[in-house]
């Protein structure tokens, strides 16, 4: 957390409930406040440990589900003593790594209960924010795509159930990310976004706007043309870099290809997108990047 007070531009930290395992809550929201900083969001740990080898949520050994419903209902309430807006839940552990291994069926009807679960105990106050991804920790993830997340959230039905994007995941997927924000925001479930960057075959956590310039480009305009007023976020482990270093060239990077948008000129660009001639809306946007 101090680190993090060290980077221009931060202003807020998510955690994880079992951080506090080393320390209270009370002595954590003290630190980020002495810093100037806000808590945006607590994640649920549901993967670090043996416990969850076999799924978390989906898990058939109905001790070891209860515990993991328990450990996200004390997400929401570590996330009410420090005044977070929200949880997370990015499961992990609740996956497949062969053909047949599980009944698809009712592994979406316990993770769905569990989610569920999760929601009626967190509200109203307590946004509760689904995370994708397509594989790792598992060689398939249940809740592994956009289309998946959000078909989960909106069979859920609650108003405080909605999706989380994290770049790299999508880029994983193959998806547009902007596509998927869009996607998203058409129904008023985006939730949190986290920025990072990759070489898409894996959640590699890289410094923002290092590989796929143009797309995180277009993500940025997305966001900006359905709305979106919630947190950005870093999700990112340089393992052999400085870590305020990163975060800074992350927000920098962020912050110069949104200020690129504004020199965006938006009706010219749905005119050609109109005409759906890639040549026409490139010739539009490479003036952002090419003078």
């Amino acid at each position: 957390v101090r680190s993090a007070a060290k980077v221009r531009g931060i202003k807020g930290v998510e955690c994880h409930q079992t951080d506090f395992d080393e320390i209270s809550t009370k002595d954590y929201a003290k630190v980020v406040a002495d810093c100037g900083l806000v808590t945006t969001n607590v994640n649920t740990n549901l993967w670090g440990s043996a416990k969850w080898m076999h799924g978390a949520f989906s898990h058939r050994d109905p001790k070891i589900r209860a515990d993991a419903i328990a450990e996200a209902k004390r997400s929401v309430d570590c996330a009410r003593e420090i005044g977070s807006p929200s949880v997370g839940l990015w499961l992990g552990a609740d996956g497949f790594d062969y053909p047949f291994q599980i009944d698809y069926t009712t592994q979406w009807n316990l993770i769905i209960d569990g989610i569920r679960q999760i929601a009626q105990y967190a509200a109203p106050d307590i946004k509760v924010g689904i995370e994708y991804k397509l594989r790792e920790p598992r060689n398939r993830m249940t809740i592994g795509d956009a289309g998946k997340a959000l078909a989960l959230v909106l069979e859920i039905g609650m108003d405080n159930v909605g999706c989380v994007i994290d770049f790299g995941h999508a880029l994983q997927c193959r998806e547009s990310p902007g596509e998927s924000v869009a996607i998203f925001a058409r129904h008023g479930k985006l939730f949190n976004i986290h920025f990072n960057d990759s070489f898409r075959d894996w959640d590699d956590d890289m410094i923002v706007g290092t590989v796929h310039v143009w797309e995180t480009l277009e993500f940025l305009y997305y966001c900006k043309a359905t709305g979106y007023d919630g947190w950005f976020g870093l999700d990112m482990f340089p393992y052999r870099e400085d870590g305020v270093a990163a975060a800074q060239m992350a927000i920098d990077n962020i912050e110069a290809l949104a200020a690129l948008l504004d020199g965006l000129d938006i009706e010219e660009l749905k005119a050609a997108q109109r005409t759906m001639d890639a040549v026409q809306t490139q010739a539009i946007v490479r003036r952002l990047l090419f003078k």
